[in-house]
């Protein structure tokens, strides 16, 4: 994935680039600034977890750079729109989902990079500098999106931590930055039936979903976090789906 800011210009056609991968194949991520990329592995241990953050002013690709320069995979998925600026219509890159990044990371991480570094962490030497002055300024940017429908041991909502295969899922259902990615509400979608059923052909081969209509075109809505974000992809034949046997 090439982390691309927010309305930033591209002077060529989109393509999907990594069509037909399988769900437990993610592209790697890149930042902006500097070129530094890190893949996602799940690491046996289990030591990190996919965190949603919210991000203020809508600054997702700067904190996704930031994220990516000290080794963190960081997501946010991006779909073209058309705008018109000085007289000239053109395709822009804008966030699917506004305000919001996901990141692989330990949750000690997730803490350093929310709430700071504290000062007898710096002084004790027990950060590296580069590494303090990031999980600083990632502080004036990242705070926790807590799980509404959970409780921690104090009765408060933990911050929500979404499991590997159903954001690699995710991943791969909106990585194609396609303008007819939509942000959906499930209510309004009309589910032909509550099979899951997966993509066998095509750009969005390997995702899972449920058919829906929207639009009035047939697509497959992925969901994330129990319902709490769905996303609808482009157009997809009957043909080019298969329901999952349970």
């Amino acid at each position: 994935m090439n982390t691309l800011a927010n309305g930033s210009f591209l002077g060529e056609e989109a393509t999907s680039p990594n069509a037909g991968i399988t769900p437990d194949i993610i592209p790697e991520a890149r930042s902006s600034r500097s070129g530094v990329s890190v893949r996602y592995t799940p690491l046996p241990d289990g030591s990190k977890k996919w965190f949603l953050f919210r991000v203020s002013y809508g600054r997702e690709m700067q904190a996704a750079d930031l994220l990516i320069e000290q080794g963190i995979y960081a997501y946010f998925p991006q779909r073209y729109e058309m705008v018109e600026r000085e007289g000239k219509r053109r395709r822009v890159l804008k966030s699917l989902l506004p305000n919001l990044l996901f990141a692989y990371l330990s949750p000690e991480e997730a803490e350093l990079f929310t709430k700071g570094p504290s000062r007898q962490d710096i002084t004790a030497d027990t950060l590296p500098e580069r590494k303090a002055s990031a999980a600083f300024s990632l502080s004036l940017l990242l705070s926790y999106y807590y799980n509404h429908f959970a409780t921690n041991e104090k009765g408060n909502n933990p911050p929500l931590v979404i499991p590997a295969k159903e954001m690699a899922n995710f991943i791969l259902a909106t990585q194609t930055h396609s303008q007819h990615l939509k942000q959906v509400i499930m209510e309004k979608c009309r589910f032909l039936d509550d099979k899951q059923v997966v993509v066998v052909e095509g750009v969005y081969k390997g995702v899972r979903g449920r058919v829906a209509r929207v639009a009035g075109q047939q697509c497959i809505v992925v969901s994330l976090a129990n319902g709490t974000f769905n996303v609808s992809t482009d157009y997809i034949p009957k043909h080019f789906i298969r329901v999952i046997d349970e």
